[in-house]
Order: structure tokens, then sequence, then C-alpha cells
């Protein structure tokens, strides 16, 4: 059985406390003071409830609001424990990470999952090992970050929260996402070049029509010796990455493992991200702290190889 989410618990908490708090308050101002009847005030409160109700869910799905909000509630609802693991991402303890059971979803190919650990996400921020692989890095390099103007592209909620609790601006961009600050599309980018000093993308790559003009992109704007923090899905029994963008949604599952996954990477990503004008190099997880492990999995092709790579 999958672990109940306790932040979805608490979003539905929120929204009731809402509809309650604006109904009652809705209800006194228009019976108690303008003199309406029981019936009238009560729907009118009614309708004053559901909008509080629909402009948090809005706020919430469609604006930065949700990591702010996230920000807060993370400190709420999770304490910090003397356990045996640590995310750097949300900087809470655990006695463990979680299970998510990603093998149970059907979006995702269950095969893929047989010979990584499962106990891999962080039940507070939700942090896969990858997350906290970036995090740890960006740890180590708090003072480049603070002088550099960074980009992020799909953001998620684990490294927006390392970045809020440090105060690194970050600029965040997503083709779909209405949350971010800019609506990028990776093989098109919309930005002068040499504008930016650090992109991260971490498993971006692999949903991207064309990497490759996604790569060339990304080259053009970031500054003559910045940096750019890549991952993406990597098989190591694959000598070079497959793709196939026409075939369906049962195939993507079988082949790449996930149902929005348009290639497989395999060894020959390091020389992709050089020929794409990088230097390239890898994060090296043997040096990561203990307690932050496991930092592969939870899928098999999760081996977790992040990219530091330098623009020539």
């Amino acid at each position: 059985m999958r672990k109940y989410n306790r932040a979805a618990y608490l979003n539905l908490a929120v929204k009731a406390l809402l509809f309650v708090t604006f109904v009652a308050l809705s209800f006194c101002v228009f019976y108690c003071f303008l003199n309406l009847g029981i019936l009238i005030s009560a729907a009118v409160a009614a309708l004053f409830g559901s909008a509080v109700v629909f402009l948090f869910s809005y706020l919430l799905r469609y604006t930065a609001f949700y990591f702010k909000y996230y920000f807060l509630i993370s400190g709420l609802l999770f304490r910090n424990s003397q356990g045996n693991v640590y995310c750097p991402c949300c900087g809470k303890r655990f006695e463990k990470f979680q299970d998510d059971r990603y093998y149970d979803d059907k979006r995702f190919n269950p095969s893929t999952f047989s010979n990584s650990r499962q106990d891999v996400i962080c039940d507070c921020c939700r942090s896969a090992p990858r997350q906290r692989i970036i995090a740890e890095w960006a740890e180590q390099n708090t003072e480049l970050l603070n002088r550099s103007e960074i980009l992020y592209f799909a953001p998620e909620l684990s490294m927006m929260l390392w970045f809020k609790r440090h105060g690194i601006k970050v600029k965040t961009a997503d083709l779909f996402d209405r949350r971010t600050d800019l609506k990028l599309d990776l093989t098109a980018l919309d930005l002068p070049d040499e504008s930016v000093d650090i992109v991260f993308c971490n498993h971006v790559l692999e949903h991207v029509t064309d990497h490759s003009r996604a790569l060339s992109e990304l080259h053009r704007i970031i500054r003559k010796g910045g940096r750019l923090i890549i991952s993406f899905p990597i098989d190591e029994s694959l000598d070079e990455m497959i793709e196939d963008k026409e075939c369906s949604v049962e195939d993507r599952i079988r082949l790449f493992g996930q149902c929005d996954h348009l290639r497989l990477f395999g060894k020959d990503s390091k020389m992709m991200l050089e020929n794409a004008g990088f230097e390239a190099d890898t994060i090296d997880i043997r040096k990561m702290p203990e307690d932050i492990v496991p930092v592969t999995g939870p899928s098999d092709y999760d081996t977790n190889k992040i990219f530091c790579c330098i623009r020539k």
C-alpha cells in the first residue's frame, strides 16, 4: 500500500479551514450587518468560501506560490529527528527514506525497478537520490551559486526548497509548468547568447523532441566557463542511446521505462556532451556523505550519474 502523503492531507485540511472560515465570516457580514435573509446569506457565503478555495488551488497549481507554501509547511509537518538518513534538499533527518511504489504505477515499466533499492524517496520534499546529489554539490559550491545567474529547467520542489533555505536567487523555466518564471522551449530558447552562468537540467533531456538541438541551445546561452549541471536516464548496458519518437505509449514504457520518455541514454553520454561543446565530468558520488545514501534508484536507469559540464 502506498504510503500516505502528509502534504496532500494538509492541503485538504487547509482548503476545508479556508472554506469554513470564509463561509462563517461572509455569513456574519451578509446576515448580521446587511440584514439579508438566512438562505440568501448562506448561499452567498458558500459562494465566497468556494471562491477562496478555488483561488488557493489555482495559486498552488499555476504560480510560484506553490514553492513558497511548501517551504512554510515543510517546517510544520516534518520535524528533525536523530535518524540515520539526511536529505540536504529540505534539511530534514529521518529514520529511513520511503518506498514510493513506482513499480505499481502503470506509467512505468515495473521491470526497471527490479534491481534497485526502492527506499529512496524523502518523506518531506519527495527528493530522489539525484536531487540529493545535486543539493550536496550545491552545498559545496554555495559561493559560486551566490555570484551566478542561475536558470533551472523543470524545477523540482526539493531543489527549490534548497535554494529557498540558502537564500540563493534562481530563475525557473518550463514549457508547460505555469508555476515557473519563464515559459521556454528547450529546443528553441528565447534567451540571448551567453546570458546565464549556470543551468540545471535534471531529467529533462529524455522528454524533449530533439535532444541534440536542446544541448546546442544550452551551450549557446551559457557563458564561456559557465556550468551545465545535467542528468538523464542512463542504461549502462547500452553502448549508444536508443530513441523512437514516434512509437506508442506502450512501447515507450517497454523500451524506455516510462510513458513520456522518448529515448534512453547509454555509455556514450559523456561523448555526446563533449560533442555539444562542453568539458564533461561527473559528480563523484563516492565522496557523498553516507547519510544521504542511497544515491542510486529507484529505477535501474537511475544510475544518477550527474554531469558537471563546463562550457568551452
